[in-house]
């Protein structure tokens, strides 16, 4: 439209010129210009010439520049198209993100926000970007542990987003612990983590050590109570359980915690006989081992063993001993309630 405004706005200053130049001379000219001979035309004529250069000059001016906005017009386009795509992968919480932008107006933003994570006030539902929409549902769904379509965002297992969504998934039964332990690569480790939490609630011992590896304090825990319980019992030698929670980091409080747990259903002499080959391996099971005589009221076994300590080691457990001496009898879970 501009285009057709400047044509015809050009035609008309060059016939109102030609007119004005014919009025003052209608005389007609020929010459010879580098060479070359002009044939003998009116003198209006040969001033509009010029004009006309100018005009076809200045159109080939702006389409070389109209051109060459495109092409910028198109770059920004581009690059807006992969904000767009970046900011999504940021709301939902994609790890690999490497968008190359060509335009520096867009350069400093995006190298801020291929390196960071956007967490939206959850008053933010729409922003009138499909893209980012569906983003912002799919965060707010999901926190709500409503099934969704999640697939066509191809996430990653390792996003926060896609690991609440298959916890969400494993708490509805969608999926069991079975399928999740059996295709880890599918699930991640946090996912396959808690999925084995209830495994080893129900499984036998084989299928559970074949996930040994998965096993935290709270599922250790879990699996000793089932020794020798009447529901969902298991029967396991103190060997495989010594080799069992070797493995599991504990520190010097985990051990009364796991004694404690032991002490639902487990046979005490077992209970007995287990401490006593962790604490011949590691220092810091006594402490399980003390907790497990005094709880069991093997007093003079535990005293014993307090006898030939240093004068500081086991404070509270000797505070206990000189309690009971002096028929103090107390709980020792009272005394331990940091631990248990």
């Amino acid at each position: 439209m501009q285009l057709k405004r400047y044509s015809i706005a050009s035609l008309i200053l060059m016939i109102l010129v030609a007119a004005a130049v014919y009025s003052i001379d209608n005389e007609s000219i020929s010459f010879d210009l580098l060479g070359m001979h002009f044939p003998n035309l009116p003198v209006a004529f040969w001033v509009v010439v010029p004009l006309i250069i100018m005009y076809f000059a200045s159109l080939l001016h702006m389409g070389v520049y109209a051109l060459v906005g495109n092409f910028k017009l198109r770059r920004l386009n581009k690059d807006h198209e992969k904000m767009i795509d970046a900011l999504r992968d940021s709301l939902l919480g994609v790890h690999e993100r490497n968008y190359v932008y060509k335009s520096d107006a867009y350069k400093l933003m995006g190298k801020l926000i291929d390196n960071a994570l956007i967490l939206p006030y959850e008053t933010l539902r729409i922003i009138g970007n499909e893209k980012i929409d569906e983003a912002l549902e799919l965060m707010r769904n999901v926190k709500e542990k409503k099934k969704v379509d999640i697939k066509k965002f191809h996430l990653a297992t390792t996003t926060s987003i896609m690991i609440q969504n298959n916890l969400n998934r494993f708490e509805r039964g969608e999926i069991d612990a079975d399928s999740i332990l059996s295709r880890p690569e599918s699930y991640g480790e946090i996912v396959c983590a808690k999925a084995y939490e209830s495994y080893v609630k129900t499984a036998s011992v084989g299928s559970i050590m074949k996930f040994k590896h998965l096993f935290t304090k709270a599922s250790l825990h879990d699996f000793v109570q089932r020794v020798n319980a009447s529901e969902n019992g298991i029967q396991i030698s103190n060997e495989d359980l010594v080799a069992l929670i070797s493995a599991v980091k504990m520190d010097v409080n985990d051990w009364i915690d796991l004694s404690a747990a032991m002490s639902k259903n487990m046979l005490p002499e077992q209970r007995i006989r287990l401490f006593e080959m962790l604490s011949e391996n590691n220092d810091d099971a006594m402490e399980g081992y003390l907790y497990t005589l005094y709880d069991l009221q093997m007093i003079d076994t535990a005293n014993e063993i307090l006898n030939n300590t240093a004068h500081n080691d086991y404070q509270i457990f000797k505070a206990y001993r000189d309690l009971k001496r002096a028929n103090k009898h107390y709980d020792i879970a009272i005394f331990l309630r940091r631990s248990c």
